[in-house]
């Protein structure tokens, strides 16, 4: 297979494996979502536990497509928003917000955490790929020298 569609092909996995991923995440958390309109300190915490969760998969998606490609670096923030697709669709399919304000401001929470996890994850894959290419090619060049 050539290289391009190999990408192509990983793209659509990571794209796919995403989307599932995020409809999963919806349905586990689906019922804490009004929770983040409470005025008092609960409210931050259960905005902060959804800032903390959709970062963290963003980042760990986004790392591990960087680690395997050169190509397609920009990638991870189409994955990054393909992730927090299903939240935003079915939360308002589902009336899950008191008024268009909170669910703006939901929205806005969610996008900004799963974008800055797909900027930290591109950093740290990157860094991944090269830290193992530099290891492959020490370890290569120790074996030939054995010979």
């Amino acid at each position: 297979m050539s290289d391009i569609k190999q990408q192509i092909a990983r793209a659509f996995a990571f794209a796919g494996a995403t989307l599932l991923l995020g409809v999963v995440v919806f349905f586990f958390t689906q019922a804490l979502i009004p929770f983040v309109e409470l005025p008092d300190i609960a409210g931050s915490v259960f905005a902060l536990g959804f800032i903390l969760i959709f970062l963290n998969l963003s980042f760990a998606l986004s790392r591990r497509f960087c680690s395997r490609t050169f190509e397609m670096e920009r990638f991870p923030y189409i994955l990054a928003l393909v992730l927090m697709l299903p939240t935003v669709m079915l939360s308002l399919l589902t009336d899950r917000f008191s008024g268009p304000g909170a669910a703006a401001m939901f929205f806005g929470m969610i996008t900004l955490s799963v974008l800055a996890g797909a900027y930290l994850g591109i950093k740290s894959g990157s860094r991944k790929r090269d830290k193992l290419i530099r290891e492959a090619l020490e370890t290569g060049g120790m074996e030939s020298n054995d010979l």
